[in-house]
């Protein structure tokens, strides 16, 4: 243990020994940052999540993993008999237990007592992941079920992408990453009607070339924009026809009144600034029926 050592040779400093061969010296400090994930019996995905890049980032994987194994703690009989701890062993038990303590203080208190009498991070780690991760493994199948039956229904469309994406990325905590085509036909699959245009020119541009998750994110949310624009402009032209039809003085349906109305309205259509902004020709258009002046009686 550390604090042996610091008895024995209260000269030596854990810091001061490097995590190789080198003879740089490299101090180990982990960030004093405060973990925003507890874990409790709901959320392992995301307190693992939030703890991995950390481990990896300051390469303290193999001391978690088990694929670090501790040095030898003396490294020779003769530093045995007189207590001279391996320097390795020092560092490598330094890090060990600055994982452990990292790791106790992301768990909720009811949690905490899973792990009562565990010494190093790897066990500790190890009883966590069997606790809670095995039933995770059903929890994955639901998720991917979930993911290929998701539907728009109500939501917007920025809000149908990030629940899909908050889905993909639960899988890709647990080391289950989803193909980039396989989430966009997903999300294709769970458009509303009113992205049957987007979804038709894309499944045709999709037989010449693929297209990145980033990129169809952004067509997607261009398109959305560009459909409340025109939803937009219809209502306002809807108003200003109601408004001159009923202008005091004529009648309410008269060709007087609808020729004021249609005498003023242009056709316009705005620009095309990719393949997804304009419906394919044997689509029907959704500016035709916005256009075209009612059949007068």
């Amino acid at each position: 243990m550390v604090s042996e050592h610091i008895q024995a040779h209260a000269s030596i400093d854990p810091m001061s020994f490097t995590t190789d061969s080198s003879s740089s010296s490299a101090a180990f400090h982990l960030p004093a940052q405060v973990i925003s994930i507890k874990l409790d019996s709901t959320n392992f995905l995301a307190w693992s999540a939030q703890l991995l890049p950390l481990f990896r980032s300051y390469c303290l994987m193999g001391i978690v993993d088990g694929s670090e194994p501790s040095p030898p703690k003396f490294t020779s009989t003769e530093h045995e008999n007189q207590g001279i701890l391996n320097p390795g062993y020092v560092v490598w038990q330094y890090k060990d237990q600055t994982i452990l303590g990292l790791i106790i203080s992301s768990l909720s208190p009811a949690v905490v007592s899973t792990i009562y009498g565990l010494e190093t991070s790897r066990l500790a780690w190890q009883a966590l992941g069997a606790r809670f991760a095995t039933p995770f493994t059903s929890r994955i199948s639901l998720i991917k079920r979930k993911l290929q039956s998701l539907q728009q229904g109500s939501m917007q469309c920025q809000q149908f992408l990030d629940t899909v994406k908050s889905l993909a990325d639960e899988l890709s905590a647990v080391g289950k990453p989803i193909d980039d085509s396989d989430l966009i036909l997903s999300i294709l699959n769970g458009l509303n009607s009113s992205f049957h245009s987007f979804v038709t020119t894309y499944m045709l541009l999709a037989k010449e070339k693929s297209m990145s998750f980033s990129d169809f994110h952004a067509e997607l949310l261009n398109f959305d924009l560009m459909q409340q624009f025109h939803s937009q402009t219809i209502q306002q032209e809807t108003g200003s026809y109601t408004f001159y039809s009923h202008k005091p003085g004529s009648k309410p349906g008269s060709r007087t009144s609808n020729k004021i109305r249609f005498s003023g309205t242009s056709k316009s259509s705005s620009p095309t600034l990719s393949q997804f902004r304009q419906p394919l020709p044997h689509l029907p258009s959704s500016t035709a029926t916005t256009t075209a002046s009612p059949p007068f009686h």
